[in-house]
């Protein structure tokens, strides 16, 4: 079976489709932390301000403190900059902008929206990243963090041709208040005092921002494009380091998931961390120097021969994977699968079927798809007995929860390879594993499946290719009693019937556990028409082209980060117009109402023109 999602960015793809993270990132309206966070860092601040001016505290004493109170006011205008402050985009941007107002004066937070957002896309790509500069070596890359503000500036100025007029117009504005602010205080009575108590804490403030938020964040050398998961680190767990980072601690969940609030990104660790431990993530301590990524053993290949080849069912065939010198492979959990590089170049994914453990040989199950992605007809070609294939480490998108309640596996074909190596592991639980095929030469193992230990557990469901009924299901599904679990996977019209079915009997969301065929949205995309209500120019989007790319193109860009349906950052707000959703941020009721979609991935339709408040 293709597995669900493509490596790391699959995992990043299942975390986001988390209910825990989701509920996380429902917004306030008026944010009390945050408010409160930022009065705060203004209060301190003036305070110092006013104590070393009356003669009550001295400079040594007012630098630091004002650079700690300049320090904490980033995290507001970080948040800001996220739209993870307020649900309402107004407010959002109003306490941004108040926030950093200590910091970079006469900046907006939309100006430093587009700075940082070009950091998220470009994570640790040399050139491009405009925090490039700050994760390489610490002799070079502290001091220049004092001066960030002006790095930031010329990083921009040199690309200034690719922005639009608008964000050109902005930054200019931005900027040259910025630059009229040191004027204005260089030229004043009071150059000496201004010094002391904000050039000299900006630019410390500023020095430990860039130290704690990129020099030991992000290790130089790993692209984001290529290692989500690891081109951010996360922070060594002490309480006082805990309370210092003010959640940036959890940096990586803020790189997986950047709309989740600074006094939620524990949260968020708490929620989906066991599940990223499993992927090897690196914990940074505060003070410890770096230690360097070794790239090659993020995603190890080896190279192992087909050791057997065996027909199962109709167009099914297992593929026994083993070491060509003998010995053990590395452990895999129930529900992993492993990528298999073919000879074009062509990555996929297929499930683990074996019980799980350390075992001497992988064995998976493949089905040939012949209007599939030709993956599976490759598979089926080139994986002979003694072909030698390159293989990666498992990886687990899809693995058994801890709880003690009843489990229900429901594989719908070749979607049961998942659930054999899950129902290997459930030795002495309440569990049943419910296969649905087309007839008995179309399951796989078929009279084999006799001679799994678990085959009294089996319950097969064959439907002449009608498909199962709601009624049928709803027998073997039953109603939900507090911690129990169904895993489902198989094709997508097939999952859709089950979760309808289990909704009806009172199963929530979260207890429905998916893993899917498709690594994408194969659905057609056609052309549509859009409208930009504020100028009324109409835009045609070409088939296959995203609305993102046609707004780009127009010279209406919208802020991108993921690109693929799964951060909510090119939310646009639509006026009239059939909505086709196919992102993963938004709720039932989001898309019910039809007043927002996700730009990157979702479209219009042919039958009506798409108005978006733009």
């Amino acid at each position: 079976m293709d597995a669900a999602e493509n490596g790391d960015w699959g995992l990043v793809a299942a975390l986001r489709a988390d209910e825990r993270l989701r509920e996380l990132h429902r917004l306030p309206l008026l944010p009390v932390p945050t408010i409160a966070l930022m009065a705060g860092c203004f209060l301190v601040y003036g305070l110092s301000c006013w104590a070393f001016l009356g003669g009550y505290l001295p400079a040594l004493a007012t630098i630091p403190i004002g650079a700690v109170a300049i320090y904490v006011s980033f995290t507001p205008l970080h948040d800001g900059t996220h739209r993870a402050v307020s649900r309402n985009p107004v407010i959002n941007d109003i306490l941004g902008t108040l926030s950093g107002q200590i910091l970079l004066p006469g900046v907006s937070v939309e100006v430093y929206r587009h700075l940082h957002l070009e950091h998220h896309k470009v994570t640790g790509e040399h050139g491009d990243d405009p925090d490039d500069f700050l994760t390489g070596p610490k002799w070079r890359s502290l001091p220049l963090g004092m001066f960030t503000d002006i790095v930031w500036f010329f990083w921009y100025v040199k690309r200034f041709r690719q922005w639009t007029p608008r964000q050109n117009a902005r930054f200019t504005f931005s900027f040259a208040l910025f630059f009229l602010w040191h004027v204005a205080w260089i030229a004043s009575p009071y150059a000496m005092e201004w010094v002391l108590v904000w050039v000299l804490p900006q630019r410390l403030g500023f020095g430990i921002l860039t130290y704690l938020f990129a020099h030991i964040q992000h290790p130089p050398g790993v692209e984001q494009h290529d290692h989500p998961l690891h081109a951010t680190v996360m922070i060594e767990r002490h309480p006082l380091v805990l309370f210092a980072m003010l959640g940036q601690s959890a940096h990586l969940i803020h790189h997986l998931y950047p709309q989740l609030p600074f006094y939620r990104l524990e949260a968020g660790w708490d929620a989906v961390g066991d599940r990223l431990k499993a992927r090897d993530i690196r914990f940074q301590g505060l003070l410890k120097p770096r230690k360097p990524v070794d790239l090659e053993a993020l995603h190890p290949w080896m190279w192992l021969r087909v050791a057997a080849v065996e027909d199962i069912a109709v167009d099914i065939r297992r593929f026994r994977l083993a070491p060509p010198a003998g010995g053990p492979l590395p452990a895999y959990e129930a529900g992993a699968h492993v990528d298999i590089r073919l000879a074009d170049g062509t990555i996929r994914q297929y499930s683990l079927i074996g019980p799980p453990g350390r075992p001497d040989a992988y064995e998976i199950a493949v089905r040939r798809d012949p209007k599939g992605r030709g993956g599976s007809v490759a598979v089926h070609r080139e994986l002979r007995e003694g072909v030698l294939i390159e293989v990666g480490k498992p990886r687990n998108n899809f693995p058994l929860r801890p709880g003690a309640g009843r489990i229900i596996l429901i594989g719908g074909g070749i979607g049961v390879t998942p659930l054999l190596s899950m129902a290997a592991a459930l030795k002495g639980r309440d569990f049943a594993l419910h296969i649905h095929a087309r007839g008995t030469g179309h399951v796989p193992f078929g009279a084999g499946l006799e001679r799994f230990p678990f085959a009294e557990r089996i319950r097969l469901h064959l439907d002449n290719g009608r498909g199962p009924s709601a009624e049928a299901l709803a027998r073997d599904i039953g109603r939900h009693k507090a911690g129990d679990t169904i895993y489902l996977c198989g094709p997508a019209p097939f999952m859709t019937l089950v979760g309808e079915v289990a909704a009806g009997l009172g199963w929530p969301a979260e207890a429905v556990v998916t893993e899917s065929f498709a690594p994408g949205d194969d659905r057609p995309k056609p052309a549509f028409t859009v409208e930009l209500a504020r100028s009324g120019r109409r835009l045609e989007v070409a088939e296959n082209q995203t609305l993102t790319e046609a707004l780009a193109e127009a010279g209406a860009p919208v802020e991108t980060l993921c690109r693929r349906g799964l951060c909510g950052t090119c939310r646009c707000r639509v006026v009239t117009g059939t909505i086709d959703h196919r992102d993963t941020v938004l709720d039932d009721a989001e898309r019910a109402g039809g007043k927002t979609m996700m730009a990157c991935v979702s479209r219009g339709t042919p039958d009506d023109v798409l108005v978006l408040d733009l």
